[in-house]
């Protein structure tokens, strides 16, 4: 297992935070599976079982309720979505969640994300209402004044174009970071990683999934026809609203990664 330089891991504190969650953490074995900018997942197993715990990064950055999502997830794991969850404490900002195995595939099947993008906006959920704007402007206030002032003047420009396309009939509940690595199980019908789910335009989601799988015009097409498909809306406006909301998700993702520490 990777390990931090000078760091003994599990430690003492992690293992006393873990005791309540996990049987006999002392005799657990553990394999850093992603490390990201903010956080570090963990598979924990003891040969039998296995979880997947995540050690999340500082709040200051991303302002993710971690204690919203977890009801959040209670949820989507009653209606068969997500994976189910074992504990979290707060304070020490420990996650841990059932460790749900999957086949290794390089190939991104768009028919598979679109199939779990409708699956996602058809979910019943007591869930928070994306607000992107104010999302932006705790980014841009992470950031030197000289190095937002660019981002300020797009801002503006999007604000406008986000209003305009703003529709009530478009709005569900949304995943909002569907990358093909958050479709996990045998037929990968689970979805992990909730920290961004709330109540958005679907259409947002869309392109989301498009700019973090990063998928070519086919891809994108074949994205959007597939989800025309399942969802039963016309593949010509699905296509035509997921291009005018991609500009707005990469300028949500330039600002964020710009953002972090």
């Amino acid at each position: 297992m990777e390990k931090r330089v000078g760091e003994s891991f599990p430690g003492d504190q992690l293992v006393r935070i873990l005791e309540p969650i996990l049987p006999d953490v002392t005799g657990l074995h553990w394999d850093l599976v992603r490390q990201g900018p903010a956080n570090r997942v963990f598979k924990v197993s003891n040969g039998k079982q296995a979880w997947a715990v995540k050690l999340l990064g500082p709040d200051t950055f991303s302002a993710v309720d971690y204690a919203n999502v977890y009801c959040l997830q209670q949820q989507l794991c009653e209606q068969g979505v997500a994976p189910s969850l074992s504990g979290f404490d707060k304070d020490a900002r420990v996650w841990v969640e059932t460790w749900v195995e999957t086949p290794e595939q390089d190939i991104i099947e768009t028919s598979l994300l679109a199939t779990a993008l409708w699956r996602v906006h058809q979910c019943d959920v007591n869930a928070p209402t994306l607000a992107l704007v104010p999302v932006w402007q705790h980014y841009l206030e992470q950031l030197p004044s000289r190095q937002a002032r660019p981002f300020v003047a797009q801002r503006d420009r999007l604000t406008q174009l986000l209003a305009t396309h703003s529709r009530y009939d478009d709005y569900c509940f949304c995943h909002n970071d569907l990358s093909f690595a958050h479709l996990v199980g045998m037929q990968r019908d689970k979805v992990i990683d909730w920290e961004y789910a709330a109540i958005g335009n679907r259409y947002f989601d869309l392109a989301a999934c498009v700019v973090i799988n990063e998928l070519d015009s086919a891809q994108i097409s074949a994205l959007c026809d597939a989800y025309a498909g399942v969802s039963g809306f016309e593949p010509a406006k699905v296509r035509q609203q997921t291009d005018i909301f991609l500009p707005i998700v990469q300028f949500t993702n330039d600002l964020w990664t710009a953002a972090l520490p």
